[in-house]
């Protein structure tokens, strides 16, 4: 593939060079320690005051309490960009907050609120093309949505909750070889865009131990982007839309040591124009399985596994490798342990991996390999 052509599908690339983080698109695992370390497995499962953001419904069984979590990420590629002549490779870390808060204001109603991020951020080492001058391409896209929440949960055990969403999103790139006005090195800066949009959920818990859940939120319009509208967005009409989803899980209590969670997740990439057009992007289904050990009252330990298809394909390699977030399966584990009376510590480690995207029709001679492994550190307090 000549020079110019990866020219060009560098420009395309750069209007979504955010999507490393995990192996969900732009979005993470699971949202929550706790959740995280089964594997992403939460929708009838909620375990801490993020639970919004993974079922808003989940928010009526967490009851009084305050959750703050960090994800620390750390992703690697190597980079074949059109011949094995032509390596490179590069590595970031990315801090990820989340934070969440929920108040039983009644035996039947709780109002809470939640946060979780999404996005990715990626650089090379060295140019990717041999021109004079040229720097080393950077692009990094990060959105952050509040979920201010409120659930009813009925004398049956059934909960329904409701999440107004509010999305925060800032997108920067530089360093990209092209004809635009300030060159092929220019900076263009730090723009935001803002969005909203809702997300519903229910929850139905029986006194078996079994529990069934499903969640929806409809895709969230941003505003655009305007500083990039012009040149690498002008084919999205300068915004970075947030996909629709849906979800749907079951729980079971097996007795008091042992519990095991299941969701399945549809992720409409496809009806997001910054992602399917040039990217390839496709709708992505996901299974996410985890279990949950009781030790004592002081320790319970997690582990998970979260696979889906991956959401793009060979052909789409070029305009993917400025994205990196090809990995498609995780593994995670974690621990819980209390540290006093209404005070817990969680600890979540994740595995991100997948096979080597092979280019194919005009990607062909390019491959990307990627690796992440994520450290989630987070402290819970009940009142």
């Amino acid at each position: 593939m000549n020079n110019k052509k990866i020219v060009g599908l560098m420009v395309a690339a750069a209007a979504c060079s955010s999507n490393s983080w995990a192996t969900q698109g732009t979005h993470l695992v699971g949202y929550g320690a706790k959740a995280q370390s089964m594997g992403g497995a939460s929708v009838a499962y909620p375990q801490d005051a993020i639970a919004a953001a993974n079922n808003p419904a989940g928010m009526a069984l967490v009851g009084n309490r305050v959750d703050a979590d960090v994800q620390i990420i750390y992703a690697s590629a190597d980079l074949e960009l059109g011949s094995a002549e032509n390596k490179h490779s590069g590595s970031i870390v990315v801090p990820i907050p989340e934070f969440g808060a929920n108040y039983q204001l009644t035996p039947n109603i709780t109002i809470g609120v939640s946060t979780y991020a999404s996005g990715v951020g990626f650089k090379y080492d060295d140019p990717v093309l041999p021109i004079p001058g040229l720097r080393r391409a950077r692009g990094t896209l990060s959105q952050v949505d509040i979920l201010p929440t409120i659930t009813y949960k009925f004398e049956n055990g059934l909960a329904l909750g409701l999440s107004l969403v509010y999305g925060i999103q800032k997108f920067n790139v530089q360093g990209l070889p092209g004809p635009f006005p300030g060159g092929q090195n220019e900076d263009f800066g730090t723009e935001k865009a803002y969005g909203h949009s809702w997300k519903a959920g229910a929850l139905w818990s029986f006194d078996n131990g079994f529990a069934v859940g499903a969640s929806y939120k409809p895709k969230m319009k941003m505003s655009e982007l305007s500083g990039y509208k012009d040149e690498l967005l002008s084919g999205s009409g300068g915004s970075i839309d947030s996909p629709g989803s849906y979800a749907l899980g079951i729980k079971q209590k097996f007795n008091e040591k042992w519990t095991a969670a299941l969701d399945y997740e549809h992720i409409s990439w496809s009806n997001v124009d910054a992602f399917a057009v040039g990217f390839g992007w496709r709708d992505q289904d996901l299974v996410k399985l985890g279990v949950e050990y009781n030790y004592s009252n002081d320790w319970q330990f997690r582990a998970g596994v979260s696979h889906g298809r991956l959401h793009t394909t060979g052909k789409y390699a070029n305009p993917n490798f400025l994205l990196v977030g090809i990995n498609s399966t995780a593994l995670t584990a974690g621990a819980t342990r209390k540290i006093s009376e209404n005070g817990e510590i969680n600890i979540t480690a994740e595995y991100d991996y997948g096979t080597t995207l092979d280019g194919s029709g005009p990607s062909e001679g390019t491959k990307l390999d990627a690796d992440m492994y994520t450290l989630t550190v987070g402290y819970g307090w009940k009142f």
